[in-house]
């Protein structure tokens, strides 16, 4: 007999295991980037790529940081 991928032994219905990670801000955030001559923004979030970091965008929607991924780390929430 083949193993069904969907039935777990004992009987136990299968479920989604939650993500260990989240993102810090999602599309859409207005956020600062904190750099060493200060705070430079605000822009907003365009895509998020990878939970550790995202691309930003200007109030006109044009790319930001010449559309470079950002680290989560170096923004702050506007």
């Amino acid at each position: 007999m083949t193993e069904n991928p969907s039935i777990r032994e004992g009987g136990t219905r299968p479920y989604v295991v939650s993500y260990v990670d989240r993102p810090k801000f999602h599309v859409g955030d207005l956020v600062y980037v904190v750099g060493t001559d200060g705070l430079e923004g605000p822009f907003t979030v365009a895509s998020v790529p990878a939970t550790d970091a995202c691309t930003l965008c200007d109030e006109d929607g044009n790319p930001a940081k010449e559309g470079s991924k950002i680290k989560m780390a170096d923004l702050a929430a506007a």
